[in-house]
């Protein structure tokens, strides 16, 4: 994923688009929702970044510090070079809310809930800490959350779009869905998937 990111970092989004095979890009298309994409850690988070930035989203993000505070900058300066815009966990809460209100897609992550509400869910054999802010700006927003994976075959990359679940549940239910539609992909490719902690929350 490292090699991945630094490799594809002078590529422009239409450029990187081009090595993809996108699968449900038609799922995109919410009406006048705003909406969010979901994804695990797993495969490459940037290259998946790229081609939603090339297929048209204005994304928003979060983004927690990367081992120094100088990879930190450096990262976040690439990010936002493609056009992500990019909030630190502490300016989440209005950031992610006010982007939804202005029109981009928020790109969030399923499985490293760096901050913010958690839920408990069964993912891929065991119970697994799941973030809840997809479902919380959900219920408050009526934003569409839609679970995408991104992964390496070969010399490019799958990104696999999935319709948007059904966010009438509750936030334990709503993320359960997500990570059911994800899990089959990660199940094909489990040496890609690097949630960078204990897994399981019982062990």
């Amino acid at each position: 994923m490292i090699v991945d990111s630094m490799w594809a970092e002078p590529l422009e989004s239409a450029a990187m688009l081009e090595r993809f095979h996108v699968h449900g890009a038609e799922n995109l298309d919410v009406g006048r929702r705003a909406a969010m994409v979901v994804l695990p850690h797993f495969g490459s988070w940037d290259a998946a970044a790229s081609a939603a930035l090339g297929l048209g989203l204005h994304l928003s993000t979060v983004m927690a510090p990367v081992v120094s505070p100088g990879i930190t900058e450096m990262v976040a300066l690439s990010r936002q070079r493609k056009g992500l815009e990019i909030f630190t966990p502490r300016q989440a809460a209005r950031g992610l809310v006010r982007a939804l209100r202005h029109g981009r897609t928020l790109a969030l992550m399923l499985d490293v809930p760096e901050a913010g509400p958690t839920v408990v869910v069964p993912f891929c054999g065991g119970p697994v800490r799941c973030s809840a802010v997809p479902a919380r700006l959900a219920a408050a927003t009526g934003s569409a959350i839609l679970p995408v994976a991104c992964w390496r075959n070969g010399m490019g990359w799958e990104l696999e779009i999935h319709p948007a679940v059904d966010n009438d549940g509750d936030e334990a239910t709503v993320m359960a869905e997500v990570a059911a539609q994800v899990e089959p992909a990660i199940r094909a490719h489990p040496e890609q998937w690097y949630p960078f902690h204990h897994v399981y929350v019982d062990r």
